[in-house]
Order: structure tokens, then sequence, then C-alpha cells
């Protein structure tokens, strides 16, 4: 068995101010969080705004998840709109990222399509042979 006998328990001025500091953290970030919600509160109907001329259909398809949860399963459909509705400035900047997001990617795949509208496809030559042989042994293992 081992003993580890150098280990000491902390006093109790230790625990005091581990416990201060742990408070201090949790009071600051609340600070934090709370200023950053009131300028979200600010900027929520610019980001609304700005994610439907980016991606309008990032806002539809998320109103018809709403419906159709709320068809499907009532209750839980009604508390997600309830959350919604209650953190509008979370939702618009979560609409905001996420019709960004879309944008950009369809942004980046035009920027790879060629003048012509074609697109150059990557392609990799495989042994056919190689392929039969491995789904022939791929048969005969479930045996």
């Amino acid at each position: 068995m081992i003993m580890f006998n150098n280990i000491r328990r902390p006093s109790l001025l230790q625990v005091l101010i581990g416990i201060f500091v742990l408070f201090s953290f949790l009071y600051v970030g609340f600070y934090i969080t709370k200023w950053i919600l009131y300028l979200l509160g600010f900027l929520a109907p610019a980001l609304l705004v700005i994610a439907a001329i980016l991606n309008f259909s990032t806002i539809k398809n998320f109103v018809k998840y709403l419906w159709s949860l709320i068809r499907v399963k009532p209750l839980l459909g009604l508390a997600l709109t309830f959350l919604v509705i209650v953190g509008f400035p979370i939702t618009c900047t979560f609409l905001f990222v996420r019709a960004w997001s879309q944008w950009r990617k369809r942004k980046n795949y035009v920027q790879e399509a060629t003048s012509d509208g074609s697109e150059y496809i990557d392609y990799e030559v495989i042994d056919e042979d190689r392929v039969k042989k491995r789904r022939i042994d791929l048969l005969e293992r479930r045996d």
C-alpha cells in the first residue's frame, strides 16, 4: 500500500481565500454576461435583418422547425417557442451566425466554380480487382 504522508490538509485561511476568489470570479462573470446580453438586446433587430438579407431561408427554416415541433410535440414545441421569445437576443445571434456561415459557404462554392459554370472534380483511379477482393472478403467473414 502506498502512503502519501507529504500531503497536508489546507488551512482554514486557504479555504476561505479559495472561496473568496471563486465568488469574485462568479461575480465578475455575471456582470460581463449581463453587459453582453444588454448589448445583444440592442443589436438583435439589426442582426435579424442582416440574417434575412444574407440568407432568408435560415429564418424560414427555423420557424418551420418550431411549427413542426409544436404540431408533433406540443408541450416541447411551446416550451421551446417560449424560450426563443424570451431569449430573443441569443436567438437572433444564433440565426445571424447560421445565415452568415451559409452565405460564406455559398460564396466559396461560387468562387470554386469556373467561368463557364462547370467545376473541377478531383478523382482517383480505383483498382477494381482490389475492391472485388475486399467485397468477397467481407462476405466470407459474415459466414
